[in-house]
């Protein structure tokens, strides 16, 4: 719900500053401006002039009336926010207060979400359109999602926590829109999922627990104020007739949009994950994660990343003999390059030079491949990883080459393992029903290994 007023916030600022004090017409000028990016909900906003800042209250109840048709039915505490204008192009945004929300679509999902505390403060640029500084705190939060199965009980999933703070950063970027950098921090996590009895079975309730979560992300070129010209376009269209009327003009808005965003980075660890299951209690030390990825550039990017470090197995759940195998730490990163997302995205937007909704169907589908896919094929590149356990290493990377027009994709790896005498020596204590077949399969991938010194190559 924190995000849901920061983009209120974001919609507003699109007008030019008004001048300070507060006043009742700048107040009435606050909700035309509101009101042309969502349309004329005068209910939805209330906008009074305060002494020297703006008192914003925002309530979407309102709104919930579009989803009717569907069964859609919920509601969202009241938003109030304090703006002051500094008049130099910026302005002050302030809230601090509880915050719910509940919502429902029969025989889906029901979502309740209580924030016990929320306090954001802000410097927002109405220019960039975006805070240039930003910190916010919250606690006291639980998320409570029931999600409605086939045939089935409902899946039940609760996410707690305890305390979390924000810090964001943003201002011009070279070649349009703003940057930004956004750290985040959560402390006292649990999650716990219960899976209905089924077929027979017993719930199998699972509980998730962390000590703390610590992300950031950075972005470079979004492109706010072209993207906030498609939420004015959508309030001025009301209608489906009003939208095909004008089809050239939303492909206008999103080609000036274009890329979206150049690139997005994200990172972070959680630290004393634990996983409390019917079959004992898995834990990790450390847990990161990683993110890269371009927005609709020529240059396609994604890349994602995964490390743990401080493994422990339930009690029981490996053999004794086997405990030497389990690893204490890996590492894991795959990229893909070598598409085109600007061209695709082009492509797409095609559709919308005929008046009419165009029909895809093959012959466009193959003009949209051939679009993303200006080589035919993308480039999947396993990053140098690595996975250690407690007398060996392996460490691994490649590439390879893959595309709808080929039977088999193609690339090479190179593996390496250090420690393989300890290796040896585990299997020497597999029980002998199975000793003659791991043996056998071990000796064999030494076979066709290379040996470098203490290491064993494989290409």
């Amino acid at each position: 719900m924190k995000q849901l007023a920061l983009a209120l916030v974001s919609f507003l600022f699109a007008s030019p500053a008004l001048a300070n004090p507060a006043t009742s017409e700048g107040a009435d000028h606050l909700t035309q401006v509101f009101q042309s990016y969502f349309g004329q909900h005068a209910d939805v906003f209330s906008i009074v002039a305060h002494g020297d800042f703006y008192d914003l209250t925002v309530d979407v109840r309102p709104l919930f009336s579009y989803g009717q048709d569907a069964g859609v039915t919920g509601s969202l505490s009241r938003v109030a926010m304090q703006l002051v204008d500094n008049s130099d192009g910026t302005w002050g945004v302030s809230l601090d207060q509880p915050i719910s929300i509940d919502l429902s679509i029969p025989e889906v999902f029901d979502l309740s979400q209580e924030v016990a505390s929320v306090s954001f403060t802000g410097t927002f640029d109405d220019v960039l359109l975006t805070f240039t500084e930003a910190k916010a705190t919250f606690s006291g939060m639980k998320i409570v999602e029931t999600i409605y199965l086939p045939d089935a009980p409902p899946q039940i999933i609760e996410v707690v926590l305890d305390t979390g703070s924000m810090k964001s950063m943003g201002q011009a970027a070279v070649g349009g829109g703003s940057d930004s950098h956004t750290t985040l921090f959560v402390s006292g996590i649990t999650q716990t999922v219960i899976t209905p009895a089924m077929n027979g079975d017993r719930a199998m309730p699972i509980t998730i627990k962390a000590e703390s979560l610590s992300q950031t992300v950075t972005g470079t070129r979004f492109m706010r104020a072209e993207i906030l010209q498609l939420a004015s376009w959508i309030a001025s269209h009301p209608d489906q007739a009003a939208k095909d009327a004008d089809r050239a003009g939303l492909k206008a808005i999103l080609t000036a949009a274009m890329p979206f965003f150049g690139n997005l980075q994200g990172s972070g660890t959680v630290s004393m994950l634990s996983v409390d299951t019917p079959m004992g209690a898995l834990g990790v030390e450390e847990v990161g994660f990683a993110i890269d990825m371009n927005g609709a550039l020529a240059d396609g990017k994604f890349r994602e990343a995964f490390t743990f470090a401080g493994l422990t197995l339930p009690a029981g759940l490996v053999p004794d003999w086997a405990e030497p195998l389990v690893p204490q730490s890996m590492s894991l990163d795959v990229q893909v390059t070598d598409f085109d997302p600007a061209a695709a995205v082009t492509a797409a937007l095609s559709t919308l030079d005929s008046p009419a909704v165009s029909a895809t169907g093959p012959e466009f589908d193959a003009k949209l491949l051939a679009a993303l896919l200006p080589k035919g094929t993308v480039t999947v590149r396993l990053n140098p990883g690595v996975l250690t356990g407690a007398d060996y290493e392996l460490t691994y990377e490649g590439a390879m080459v893959m595309g709808p027009d080929m039977e088999v994709p193609t690339g090479t790896a190179t593996v390496t393992l250090t420690g393989a005498d300890a290796l040896a020596a585990v299997l020497g204590n597999v029980p002998d029903d199975m000793k003659a077949e791991a043996m056998m399969g071990f000796g064999m991938a030494q076979g066709m290994a290379k040996a470098e010194g203490d290491k064993l190559v494989w290409q």
